[in-house]
């Protein structure tokens, strides 16, 4: 046991304090701070609420329409003025638009001045809602009245199967960004550390120091060691992450920021969230134990970049396959590759977009993944094992040294 944590405990240090790890936690981190004050960038970087629209028209339609608008934008700023201080003002860039407003045989029109392309869909709504309102009073319509002749029609939608689940378009959004945002962490740090354990087993043995370290540590106690270790790592980086992620929603109002954007957490939503670490976390030890056997039969670090390609066509593939069907998770490629070993942490992940996916067939992707890094560590002890001391050209000569070694 001591020999053990002697060797884990020497490569999580070296890991943890090298600069690529340092820095790349802190651009992690600064990113996640960065995103909690999104607002206050965007307020710095954006001077519209400085913006002054000017209002030509009758005095009664002015205040009407000006008092209509803020309902809606209260930040908006308004300046009564007359046609042609209007457009004097938008040439001398004092007014951003002028909105001219006139009425005809009780019909409003507007016409929208200004020195770039403008908007004029929020100009449209209110003078309609403005328009409807006049009417209204002519007709001598009651506001009850008025709201019941321009209420829209009520429709729901409901969906027939076992089924209980049913989510809205925005729920339905923000399930669709966490599963993209999950499977880009799948994809980049199962890549990212598998790289670095099948580096190191093979800059040891092209080196030879491995040579000298199996006279004191067993073969298979140094590899779990070395295994848990790039895990430990791992760990450390996405703790430090979610650390900054809770403090940010605590202390630097991330929470607010969310709520601003419309973004609430609801159970499947926080489903999914608990999922995506479950898969992220199987994920990397399966890529990081699959490389760990590519690392034991490759003698020299050159030759790592080529040996691993398998493992990176691989993680494509599932991460495509993911990707291009965000929008069908219920298609038969997703559910076939769901149960692949390689292919589950991605795709099964993208499953859980679908209300047909239940929780079992989750399990089930979860039980593959657990059973498939069991069977790489058996693998790859017995593997490092039997390549301690094999120097041969060639993936399969070496595999097969390999597995006659004792």
């Amino acid at each position: 046991m001591n020999k053990f944590m002697s060797t884990f405990s020497m490569t999580y240090l070296k890991k943890v304090t090298s600069k690529s790890f340092i820095i790349t936690t802190l651009i992690l981190m600064l990113a996640v701070i960065g995103l909690s004050n999104i607002d206050k960038i965007i307020d710095f970087f954006d001077h519209s609420e400085d913006d002054v629209i000017a209002v030509a028209a009758p005095p009664e339609l002015q205040d009407a329409f000006i008092k209509l608008y803020q309902q809606t934008d209260k930040e908006m700023n308004f300046k009564k003025t007359d046609r042609a201080a209007g457009k004097k003002g938008i040439e001398d860039e004092i007014y951003k638009q002028l909105i001219e407003i006139k009425e005809n045989k009780g019909r409003l029109n507007a016409t929208v001045y200004s020195k770039d392309s403008a908007d004029i869909k929020p100009v449209q709504t209110i003078l309609s809602t403005l328009q409807s309102s006049r009417i209204a009073q002519t007709l001598d319509l009651s506001p009850a009245e008025l709201n019941s002749l321009t209420a829209p029609a009520d429709v729901s939608e409901q969906l027939i199967g076992s089924q209980d689940k049913q989510l809205d378009d925005q729920q339905k959004f923000i399930n669709t960004a966490i599963v993209y945002i999950g499977l880009f962490l799948i994809f980049m740090v199962s890549l990212n550390y598998a790289s670095q354990i099948a580096t190191e087993i093979a800059m040891e043995k092209s080196s030879r120091v491995i040579e000298m370290i199996v006279t004191s540590v067993s073969p298979v106690n140094h590899l779990m060691a070395k295994i848990s270790a790039i895990l430990a790592v791992a760990l450390t980086q996405m703790l430090a992450v979610g650390l900054t992620i809770v403090a940010s929603i605590y202390l630097l109002d991330l929470g607010d920021v969310l709520k601003s954007f419309d973004v609430t957490i609801g159970p499947e939503t926080t489903s999914i969230i608990i999922y995506t670490v479950i898969f992220l976390l199987l994920g990397l030890m399966m890529n990081v134990s699959v490389s760990a056997i590519i690392g034991a039969l490759t003698n020299r670090v050159e030759d790592i970049a080529q040996a691993v390609m398998p493992v990176t066509f691989i993680n494509l593939a599932a991460f495509y396959i993911a990707i291009f069907n965000l929008s069908t998770p219920d298609n038969m490629l997703v559910k076939v590759t769901s149960y692949i070993p390689l292919f589950t942490p991605m795709v099964m992940l993208l499953r859980k977009l679908s209300v047909h996916t239940s929780d079992f067939e989750m399990m089930i992707g979860i039980v593959i993944s657990i059973v498939t890094v069991i069977l790489a560590l058996l693998l790859a002890a017995r593997i490092y094992k039997g390549s301690v001391f094999s120097y041969g050209k060639g993936l399969i000569n070496n595999f097969r040294q390999a597995l006659k070694m004792k």
